[in-house]
């Protein structure tokens, strides 16, 4: 009690007067509540105003205690002693009061500010005794000049202040910062300074770290790539780093907040679309929860994504469940996801590839003694299709023994540095125990030091392609025997052992060449044949299967296939032959040929129950298909060689009886020439006989009649002549020479220009031909001859000899401009005795133009003839050895061909 009343006389001093004790009241209460306001500053307003409260309840008890007390009584003292007394007894309180005050304070004299009095606590603070303290300026304490020049000036002026700040140094050299509040007073009647003090050094050391903590923070959010932005409550944006303020895409970040663009719209992960209330950041300012990797995506008017990911963190007030304020920090993820979606888009198309390519993958660990193995890997060596993980020595163990050496040696090359990449073809087991051919493809990976660190490969299923290759193999292999024409028991045989390494090596496969239409056995081959399963088969005509089905399903052409012989009653005779020679299975196929005849069979036996598969099926009817090409070959030479012989005796009975028919012609010929014309002779002779004896007495009748005879026989010997040069044209041998056309048309016109001396002939270059040339002569003397003949009637005859090219083929032309003819019976000039006019008009036999075409188709060659009455004719012929002047060698005019020395018979 005592106490309080100190601080109130110290404080606010009499209590009696009312205005000094409010203003006083309303100091202390401030000055108690001011510090806490501090502390609390970042507080909510109701642990201030609970604050505020507990400072005036204090107050007002510490009023109420003060006035309970009656004031002391005082001593009667002297009137002159009055005033020192008081004097003294005031300083006596004050002192007593700071010793009893917890807070450091002293009475420093004015105006060097030397200390009189201190209590315990400022001599704890300073770290130092009380009696060394006093005396001493509070000056001395003040650590810069700057503190030194204040603290002197509130020494001069004597005045009270307030929350006078200051960093004070102790002896030992560490500082204490204070907040001292001075208040003029009289000390043994002198004017002296109180002095309070507040250690607010924790306080400032709370600012400095915190200031620190703040600048830090700010350091660390400059140098986030993340754009950070902090939001109010109503998802407004207050501040953001520099990261944000920098960015270009914030504005899609803002899709769906208050104040953010229309131009984006929100969308999640998977690009559905989301409404405004589902942004993370207005969605924590609603439940209050922070929100961790958040992807959205927002999609511009121009349909570009933008991709990012979200974090949030709400802000409270003490006691508060509804955030005041949110934190969002925002991360562009548009490269990594684009980058993620190529990668995976990549990956399914790596995937797929290999599942296109029926490929499947293997990794290996170098040095491990495990490796991985894809699930269609596994599916692909025939185990169950999921991912595993085997040991390489049992990879290794499943490599055909004649090529695990080569895959050793090429894997130990490539670990080595010495190839790029392995790619080889093995046979490995399947789950089935068979083997089957694999293509092993892969590359290692390597470190800086160029060591591999893992192998990574591929392996796909290559059996059938390699069944497929054997297959083209055989098929190159038999065309070409086929091709070479090797004997058919050759091209069987080998046919038959193809077969066999194509199925299987325990197979058993014969050919059987059966006769067409009575499906007798002619020949039986194999591939391990056993003797006793081949004379089975010779015999089997002979009833040696006891019914007869084997031959009989084959020549209907149909196949036989038998899965177990012991258990089959279409072989039931021959189950003990099979039994005895290991036989269980039989297939058998026709070998037919185009018009459906069977030419033979195909049989294959197996040691075990067996039926073959659809790839055995297409690779048995590739072969089967050349064989049956074989075997009809074969049937067309035999019937060529039959045909041949039938040829050759049919040619042969022909040539005798040509030589029979050239004999009698002969004889005709010579008949006619011998014959014929003694007649003639006799005839011609005697009626010149009798027109020299008898002329005289003959009258004009009698001498026409005379003349007639000897013409008629004259044309007779003509005739005769013409008929044995047309027989002698088609049997007489060519002899072929090099002729030169324009030197043989040249002579021929000289010789037939005596007969026509009037006519006009026209030779242009005609060029060279191969042929005889006597033939060739009678060729022009008989068209130019014609020409010369017909057209004698004219005013002005003309004959033209030239070369005609029609549509690339050249042919010898002889024009006139004779009497001409109907052309409809063009086709009967060139026959023996046609004429189109009589011979009383143009003399003549009608045999040179059939002379003229025997020749000219000897020499290759064809002729034909266009005509009109009374405008002339054309004839026109090819030959085959013609070459036109400006294909052939000039030979000077006038030069006449020789004839060559080598002849030959022509037909």
């Amino acid at each position: 009690m005592t106490l309080s009343r100190g601080l109130l006389s110290g404080f606010f001093g009499p209590l009696r007067t009312p205005d000094r004790f409010r203003a006083r009241l309303a100091l202390g209460v401030a000055a108690l509540w001011a510090p806490g306001a501090f502390v609390l500053v970042d507080h909510p307003w109701v642990a201030q105003a609970g604050w505020l409260l507990w400072c005036v309840a204090c107050g007002v008890w510490l009023v109420r205690a003060a006035s309970a007390s009656p004031p002391a009584e005082p001593l009667p003292v002297p009137a002159d002693h009055k005033a020192d007394r008081k004097a003294d007894h005031k300083a006596d309180d004050t002192a007593e009061l700071l010793h009893e005050l917890p807070m450091p304070a002293c009475i420093c004299s004015l105006p060097d500010g030397g200390m009189r009095v201190l209590n315990a606590a400022l001599a704890t603070m300073a770290n130092e005794a009380a009696d060394a303290l006093l005396g001493r300026s509070i000056v001395e304490f003040c650590q810069s000049a700057e503190d030194r020049s204040r603290v002197v000036e509130v020494l001069a002026q004597g005045r009270g202040t307030d929350d006078v700040e200051l960093p004070l140094r102790r002896r030992d050299g560490s500082v204490r910062w204070v907040s001292a509040a001075t208040r003029p007073v009289s000390h043994q009647g002198q004017p002296a300074l109180l002095v309070i003090c507040h250690d607010i050094t924790g306080h400032k050391q709370a600012e400095r770290s915190l200031a620190a903590s703040e600048e830090r923070f700010r350091v660390l959010l400059g140098a986030l790539s993340e754009a950070v932005v902090l939001y109010d409550a109503q998802a407004r944006v207050l501040t953001s780093n520099r990261s944000a303020e920098s960015c270009a895409w914030l504005d899609a970040a803002h899709a769906g907040l208050p104040g953010g663009g229309d131009e984006f719209t929100l969308c999640d992960e998977q690009g559905r679309s989301l409404a405004r209330d589902m942004h993370p950041v207005i969605r924590s300012l609603a439940d209050g929860l922070p929100a961790r990797d958040v992807v959205i995506g927002a999609e511009s008017a121009s349909g570009q994504m933008r991709w990012l990911t979200v974090n949030t963190q709400p802000l409270f007030h003490a006691g508060s469940k509804r955030p005041y304020a949110v934190v969002a920090s925002y991360s562009d993820l548009t490269a990594r996801i684009r980058a993620e979606r190529a990668l995976r888009a990549s990956e399914q198309r790596y995937a797929l590839a290999l599942r296109g390519m029926n490929e499947g993958l293997a990794e290996w660990i170098t040095g491990s003694d495990r490796m991985y193995v894809s699930p269609r890997l596994s599916q692909i060596m025939g185990y169950d299709a999921g991912g595993r993980r085997m040991r390489v020595r049992e990879f290794v163990a499943g490599i055909h023994p004649h090529d695990r050496k080569a895959w050793s040696a090429m894997v130990a090359s490539h670990l080595k540095g010495r190839s790029d990449h392995f790619q080889q073809e093995l046979r490995m087991r399947h789950a089935d125990g068979a083997y089957r051919w694999f293509l092993l493809r892969g590359v290692a990976q390597r470190d800086a030091s160029g060591r591999s660190s893992r192998v990574v490969g591929t392996v796909a299923d290559i059996t059938l392609r390699k069944r497929l290759e054997e297959v083209d193999v055989a098929e190159r292999e038999l065309l070409s025997l086929i091709a070479a024409a090797m004997p058919l028991s050759e091209v069987m045989s080998r046919f038959a052992r193809l077969v066999s390494g194509l199925l299987n090596e325990d197979s058993i496969c014969a050919v059987l060449t059966l006769t067409p239409g009575t499906a007798a056995v002619v020949d039986v081959v194999g591939a391990n044949l056993p003797p006793a399963l081949a004379d089975w088969l010779r015999r089997a005509p002979a009833g040696a299967d006891h019914d007869g089905r084997l031959l009989e399903t084959l020549a209907g052409r149909r196949p036989l296939l038998c899965e177990d012989v012991q258990a089959s009653p279409d072989l039931e005779g021959c189950r003990a032959l099979f039994a005895a020679e290991g036989v269980r299975a039989l297939w058998a196929l026709p070998l037919a040929a185009q018009d459906g005849a069977v030419l033979g069979g195909l049989i294959i036996l197996h040691p075990q129950a067996w039926r073959p598969g659809r790839a055995d099926e297409n690779v048995i009817e590739r072969l089967v298909d050349i064989a049956q090409l074989a075997l009809e070959r074969a049937r067309a030479e035999r019937q060529v060689r039959e045909l041949n012989e039938s040829l050759e005796r049919r040619v042969a009975e022909r040539t005798t009886l040509l030589e029979q028919a050239n004999s009698e012609l002969e004889a005709f010929s010579y008949s006619v020439s011998h014959d014929l014309r003694s007649p003639l002779r006799a005839i011609n002779g005697f009626a010149h006989l009798l027109a020299e004896h008898a002329g005289a007495v003959l009258d004009d009748e009698g001498r026409d009649m005379l003349e007639r005879i000897q013409r008629g026989a004259s044309r007779m010997g003509l005739l005769i002549d013409d008929i044995l040069h047309f027989s002698r044209v088609s049997r007489v041998d060519m002899a072929h020479s090099e002729i030169n056309l324009d030197t043989l048309a040249a002579n021929v016109v000289a010789d037939l220009a005596e007969q026509y001396p009037a006519a006009s002939v026209e030779l242009s270059p005609l060029g060279h031909a191969s042929g005889d040339q006597s033939m060739l002569r009678q060729v022009f003397v008989n068209l130019i001859g014609n020409s010369l003949k017909f057209s004698s009637r004219s005013p002005q005859p003309r004959v033209e000899v030239f070369v005609e090219n029609r549509r690339g083929i050249a042919a010898i032309c002889v024009r006139d401009n004779g009497v001409g003819f109907d052309p409809a019976y063009a086709d009967r000039l060139f026959g023996v005795f046609q004429r189109m006019h009589g011979a009383e008009e143009f003399p003549g036999t009608g045999v040179g133009l059939a002379i003229v075409k025997r020749i000219v188709e000897r020499h290759g060659g064809v002729i034909g003839v266009e005509a009109a009455p009374g405008r002339g004719a054309t004839f026109r012929f090819t030959l085959a050895g013609f070459r036109p002047f400006d294909q052939a060698d000039a030979v000077p005019a006038g030069e006449k061909a020789k004839p060559g020395a080598v002849s030959r018979t022509g037909t």
